[in-house]
């Protein structure tokens, strides 16, 4: 459905599967052959990331240089809105309206079953009435929402009677590493095609630190916003010769890592990073690996809340009513007709990009969750 790429083999943490991906992995360029080469033989397991794009034969992916970080002006991505929502869309029995701002969920007497979803639109009152309704905006704003509609029957938020709603949030622990061998020039455009997971499960010292990824080429235009001293020649100078990798642990839940919805509608976040000393043990792993195979220059920076892009966890998936807020199927315990279907449902943020287990649960739901019932 989404057309992955990937060679399965190399992972040393791979679980077992049914079946192959449905096409075979990006091959790296040359200059990411080098260096994945060059781990290999201080005895890592480099293997290829496993990446939705359109390159299959006659495909619109064309391997550019703006893949990763930029929207895509070819359709190439694999992602919600060219695999899912276009195709429903040309069946003519779905219907995408934009501008709309839903604001609350309604009930009926008993706050058993959402009824309809208001919302408003340049203005004006919106009103969407169904017999199922799905929030899938995200686990900031799926959680706000569930939030904001609270009623006499769900007084402190909907779904919410575990007190469960808003809290848990997590985000990845997540630093970008950039390799630099002032000596050698990286002339590589579709960088995005190598990860090394064996420090995923066991680190140097026993301990699960997490995922090293290759990121989206960086270029000097890039950094310049968040380095605006430096002269452009340098950062070209720099990013010209730069091998650019992201490294992710896992952000371990906590329910006072929380959403709220403050004075005025004001969306709030707290969070606090934790399982820190795993993350820095992931840095001077990554670091010294690299160091090893001839990168003199490492340069590191580790990212804040801002960088929230793989949130999840604020609706808590669970078999106990008490303490989660879907089931496995992300319906609601305490409202039968509603579904969170997006990374809020998480327990645990893992250490890895979420976007194709979102994807592969979204289908599993719409296949086996009685959405429709």
């Amino acid at each position: 459905t989404f057309g992955v790429h990937g060679t399965p083999g190399a992972d040393p943490t791979e679980p077992p599967r049914s079946t192959s991906y449905p096409f075979p992995a990006l091959p790296h360029e040359p200059a990411v052959e080098r260096v994945a080469a060059a781990l290999a033989r201080t005895g890592l397991h480099p293997s290829y990331s496993a990446m939705a794009v359109d390159r299959r034969a006659g495909g619109s992916c064309i391997r550019c240089s703006t893949c990763d970080g930029f929207p895509c002006q070819l359709d190439a991505k694999g992602d919600a809105e060219v695999r899912a929502l276009n195709p429903a869309i040309a069946t003519g029995k779905a219907r995408l309206v934009t501008d709309l701002l839903v604001e609350r969920l309604v009930t009926n007497e008993a706050g058993t079953r959402v009824i309809e979803a208001v919302g408003r639109r340049g203005g004006e009152l919106v009103r969407i009435r169904a017999a199922s309704f799905i929030v899938s905006a995200g686990a900031v704003n799926s959680a706000v929402l569930l939030l904001r509609s609270a009623s006499d029957q769900h007084p402190n938020g909907l779904a919410n009677s575990s007190g469960l709603v808003g809290r848990n949030y997590m985000v990845h622990n997540a630093t970008f590493l950039v390799a630099i061998d002032p000596l050698r020039r990286n002339d590589v455009e579709f960088q995005k095609t190598l990860m090394i997971n064996d420090w995923y499960l066991t680190g140097p010292d026993g301990f699960p630190l997490g995922n090293i990824q290759m990121l989206g080429k960086l270029r000097a235009a890039m950094i310049k916003p968040a380095r605006p001293r430096y002269p452009s020649w340098a950062l070209t100078a720099a990013t010209d010769r730069s091998w650019d990798f992201y490294l992710e642990s896992e952000d371990l839940p906590s329910s006072e890592n929380r959403v709220t919805v403050g004075r005025g509608g004001r969306i709030e976040v707290d969070w606090a990073p934790t399982n820190m000393t795993a993350h820095r043990g992931l840095i001077t792993a990554t670091k010294k690996a690299l160091r090893s195979i001839g990168f003199p220059v490492l340069l590191a920076e580790t990212m804040g809340v801002e960088t929230s892009s793989h949130q999840c966890g604020t609706c808590v998936a669970g078999s106990n009513a008490a303490v989660s807020v879907v089931d496995e199927y992300c319906r609601t315990h305490d409202v039968e007709n509603l579904f969170v279907v997006d990374a809020s449902y998480f327990p645990s943020s893992a250490a890895l990009n979420p976007g194709l287990t979102i994807a592969a649960q979204a289908l599993r739901v719409a296949h086996e969750g009685d959405v429709l019932r």
